[in-house]
């Protein structure tokens, strides 16, 4: 039922004249606390102004990290009076704990896999503030695995256009699969250096 109402959600936002917008504050909240990401959006989107696709990729990818921002202040100072909440509500704690314990040394790694990979860019946020990761390395980090994800999304729909819904539906997450290994590769060549 919850799957029927998404797609019912996603069919009727796409068709409004606020989409974009939509999609943008989607971007920002799923960053924080909201559920769905914004890729939902974003494919049907990128499909209707797929001549304009980049700049709505550089847009979804700029307020994706803002909303990344504000969940690493929730978790830099009110982590026990909004970010326990927000985990407990989304049924992340158990991710948290086990997470938080290597976090401080692998927290860019983390950072990148998170903002690209399936693990919620939302848990990163926080634990990347409840940690005092520096900030400056948690932008770029968010920027880069973000950015790469939303920019992979629009290569696909713009060069593909006819046939990227089945490119994406077939080998999207086969991609993200394969270039979160390719990550985990290269920071553990570039450590044992």
């Amino acid at each position: 039922m919850a799957l029927k109402s998404t797609k019912l959600f996603i069919i009727n936002t796409s068709k409004s004249n606020y989409s974009i917008y939509i999609l943008y504050f989607i971007a920002f909240i799923e960053a924080i606390f909201f559920p769905i990401p914004p890729d939902f959006l974003f494919i049907p989107l990128a499909i209707i102004h797929y001549r304009k696709v980049f700049f709505l990729a550089f847009l979804t990818t700029f307020f994706s990290v803002l909303g990344g921002i504000f969940g690493y202040f929730i978790g830099l100072m009110f982590f026990e009076q909004i970010g326990l909440p927000i985990l407990n509500f989304l049924d992340l704690k158990n991710h948290y704990s086990d997470f938080s314990v290597s976090y401080n040394e692998n927290g860019i790694l983390a950072v990148l896999l998170g903002g690209f990979s399936p693990i919620p860019y939302k848990l990163i946020a926080i634990i990347s503030g409840t940690t005092n990761m520096p900030i400056f390395d948690f932008l770029w980090a968010s920027t880069l695995s973000r950015g790469l994800r939303f920019f992979l999304l629009a290569f696909l729909i713009y060069f593909f256009k006819d046939s990227a819904i089945n490119i994406i539906k077939n080998y999207f997450s086969t991609t993200v699969i394969i270039i979160t290994f390719i990550f985990v590769l290269i920071i553990i060549v570039i450590k044992l250096l």
